[in-house]
């Protein structure tokens, strides 16, 4: 690689551009360690958030680079360094020089440069350039800037490639040892003597892991949605970092599929409700009664979106037009045109749910629906590159997640992002990113150690890790420069960047490095030239997970698998039921993320919310108990059935079972239907035999047409007092004595009372009478 010192010139323009518009005006001297002059804070505004503060240490100076250009040297220009010196709160820096200093050990594998880094104090090596004059005196705890001009020459080497060492160090007037150190490289390249680094970057695009995003209260949860996708979140800091760079995103459906106009659609705004007690067995809940013998109504849970209307229909089942939000749509259109593929819905946790239950349904269905990434953006984004959150590969992971990615739209993971150590046995040479399992699956390999070095918010500036990024990649590419291979950087699930420095580092890690050649992660899928997958290995040592410790567990995968199929068979008896499984199954959804990891807590919240919400919305549809006294041996039962959902019912199966043989009944009712609630009920007459008298209670419960039990049962007392056909006979043979007998005593007419009292006045006459006698 050569080049001329006009060419030169106008690179180091563009770099000291780059970042000061990155960093904003250095700070004056005197200016507090820390604080933005107006035009960094307008320039941190624009990047949503101001630039770190820089510390002052008690004893020593702070020095921060800010720039150096160009990025590669090759030995026929200068290059300039740029940056900041913080006088300790001990003392101010009194005629201050600073100083670059060339390591006298070269750097020849990737272990160097961690002993280089960490090394303290005075480095051992000769100076190459300073400051061409004393610093202004810097009074303590303040920052100056500093600027050097490095003659590339001092450093030259005989070397195509080589990552330079060096210390830049500040010293106090007349001292022999540094107030101040920091250590960071020098990328030269003066010939091209190799073949290329193929290099890719991976970047998932997920939620964080924020229960405010599925409040029941509206105004929270769409201030949690717009801070989680909306301008300067992080999600956008993630898209606008990247860039017109070499990134591919792998992007998580719920950060546009679950927009705060659609996920409303799966909030209840209902209040809680008491917990009902399960049915052991049964797999629904019972009805709690009260005090009094009855069961309170359940209040449905009804969904709103935050208009405050009824939801309609949702975007990722066909059933309508999706809602969406300005912030869903601003993110879909920068999204469109770039370098993508899909994670599972939710981010799934294909690690967690491959270790413990491969064939799990509802991780299987939010793999098959990672495909509404491209119909929302609408261009194709595969869907079949698997990412373990984790980035091991332990025994039999690979067989497990191709069962879970069997519901994919090519029925199976094309390949797996996986940590390169993951899967390379001890060696001291790097392994190329394409590899291959013992089953054919193509693996590709993640190098931990450069993904580490991505710039982070809390780095004053990119520069240091722009520097090592390079020095990783010469050593790298120094292990077998004649052969063709390929590295894979990935960003972690919670990466949180600036990103203003993310895109300056991007281009400083590839614009003018000749031994980088950037390609998108689908071309890691095949191999390229002579750079073909090599086989999985064994390593010594398992490397430690790329996460925390997973959230799911064998039970709590089998309470999602419980809870959706309960949704599932209630929405089958629902007008609308692909309305009702979509508002609530979203929510259910969500347990399953990986981004819980980085939160456990707030999965156990979320969880309990869920689960109330699925178990009442499940349990809204129920037999009413009440007590009934059949005083019959044949006869009816009339059984109330109410719907309290906000969706009409259609095809409801009752079904009723005697608890002992007291009662018989005679034929199940057929299928009924009930209209939308709260309130809504339904009276059913079941036809019952009373064969003896006594308590016979019933056990009433509601099925779908295919026999899979839904809503809450009731147990029914009944009080039978079944009157046989003896009883009757009697009964009718003693009336009918009774009347033959009236009949018989009037044909027979025998004298009256009341002919023998005769006339009434007579009568009164005589008693009066007979009263005065008595009274004489």
């Amino acid at each position: 690689m050569t080049s001329s010192r006009p060419w030169r010139a106008a690179l180091r323009t563009v770099a000291l551009t780059t970042l000061l518009g990155l960093v904003g005006p250095l700070p004056a001297t005197g200016t507090p360690a820390g604080s933005p002059t107006p035009d960094l804070a307008a320039s941190a505004a624009a990047t949503t958030g101001p630039a770190p503060a820089i510390t002052p240490d008690d004893e020593r100076a702070l020095i921060t680079l800010t720039g150096v250009s160009p990025t590669v040297l090759d030995g026929q220009g200068e290059t300039r360094i740029t940056g900041t010196v913080t006088a300790p709160t001990s003392g101010p820096l009194v005629g201050a020089h600073v100083d670059v200093v060339l390591g006298s050990r070269a750097m020849t594998v990737r272990a160097d440069i961690d002993r280089w880094v960490k090394e303290d104090g005075k480095a051992d090596g000769r100076t190459a350039a300073q400051t061409a004059k004393p610093l202004p005196e810097v009074p303590a705890g303040r920052t100056t800037a500093f600027s050097i001009d490095l003659e590339e020459w001092q450093v030259s080497t005989s070397a195509a490639f080589a990552a330079l060492p060096v210390a830049i160090e500040v010293y106090q007037r007349g001292a022999s040892t540094p107030i101040g150190t920091t250590r960071t490289f020098l990328a030269w390249n003066s010939r091209v003597e190799f073949a290329p680094l193929q290099i890719a970057l991976a970047v998932p695009v997920t939620l964080d892991p924020h229960v405010k995003l599925f409040s029941r209260d509206e105004e929270v949860r769409t201030e949690a949605w717009a801070h989680a996708i909306g301008p300067g979140s992080r999600v956008d800091r993630l898209v606008e970092g990247t860039k017109d760079s070499y990134a591919t995103l792998g992007i998580d459906p719920s950060v546009l599929v679950a927009g705060p106009g659609e996920l409303a659609e799966a909030v209840p705004t209902s209040g809680p409700t008491s917990p009902a007690t399960p049915t052991p067995g049964a797999g629904t809940a019972t009805t709690p009664t009260s005090p009094s013998g009855t069961s309170p109504t359940p209040t449905s849970p009804t969904p709103t979106s935050p208009s405050g209307t009824s939801p309609t229909s949702g975007p990722a089942d066909g059933g309508g037009p999706a809602q969406s939000s300005p912030d869903v749509d601003r993110l879909a259109a920068k999204l469109r045109g770039r370098s993508l593929f899909a994670l599972p819905y939710a981010d799934a946790d294909v690690a967690a749910t491959g270790d413990i239950d491969p064939g799990n349904s509802v991780v299987r269905a939010l793999v098959a629906r990672a495909a509404t990434v491209g119909d929302r953006i609408g261009e194709p984004v595969r869907g079949d590159i698997a990412w373990p959150v984790d980035g091991l590969l332990p025994s039999n992971r690979v067989q497990a997640l191709q069962s879970l990615y069997a519901t994919s739209a090519t029925r199976r993971a094309a390949g797996i992002i996986v940590n390169q150590a993951a899967i390379t046995a001890d060696s001291p040479y790097t392994p190329t990113a394409r590899r291959i399992s013992s089953d054919g699956t193509r693996l590709i390999g993640s190098d931990a150690r450069l993904s580490a070095l991505l710039p982070k918010r809390s780095d004053p500036t990119p520069v240091l890790a722009t520097q090592r990024f390079l020095a990783e990649t010469l050593l790298l590419l120094g292990e077998r420069p004649g052969t063709a291979r390929s590295v894979l950087v990935t960003a972690p699930r919670n990466y949180n960047p600036d990103p203003a420095a993310l895109s300056a580092f991007l281009r400083a890690t590839t614009e003018s490095v000749a031994w980088l050649e950037t390609v998108d992660v689908e071309a890691l899928l095949a191999d390229a030239g002579s750079d073909r997958a090599t086989a999985q290995e064994q390593p010594a040592t398992a490397p430690r997970s790329a996460a925390p410790r997973p959230t799911l567990s064998e039970f709590r995968l089998e309470q999602l698998a419980r809870q959706r199929h309960t949704l599932d068979a209630v929405a089958t008896v629902l007008k609308d039921g692909a309305s009702f499984e979509r508002t609530y199954g979203e929510l259910l959804d969500e347990l399953a993320s990986a981004r819980w990891r980085f939160r456990p807590a707030a999965w156990g919240d979320l969880n309990n919310s869920v689960s109330a919400d699925v178990r009442d919305a499940t349990s809204a549809i129920r037999v009413v108990p009440r007590r009934i006294n059949f005083l019959a041996e044949n006869g009816s039962l009339r059984i109330t059935v109410q719907n309290g959902l906000s969706y009409a019912v259609e095809d409801l199966r009752l079904v009723v079972t005697p608890m002992n043989p007291r009662l018989q009944v005679l034929e199940q009712p057929g299928p009924v239907s009930i209209a939308a609630g709260p309130d809504a009920r339904r009276n059913i007459n079941v036809p019952v035999h009373a064969v003896a008298a006594g308590r016979a209670d019933i056990l009433a419960y509601l099925t779908t047409a295919d026999g899979t039990r839904i809503g809450s049962e009731a147990v029914i007392p009944v009080s039978a007092n079944p009157l046989d056909s003896t009883f009757y006979w009697i009964g009718g043979v003693l009336a009918g004595l009774v009347l033959l007998g009236g009949v018989i005593r009037a044909l027979l007419k025998g004298t009256s009372r009341i002919e023998e009292i005769g006339d009434l006045d007579t009568v009164a006459q005589r008693d009066e009478a007979i009263q005065n006698r008595t009274g004489r």
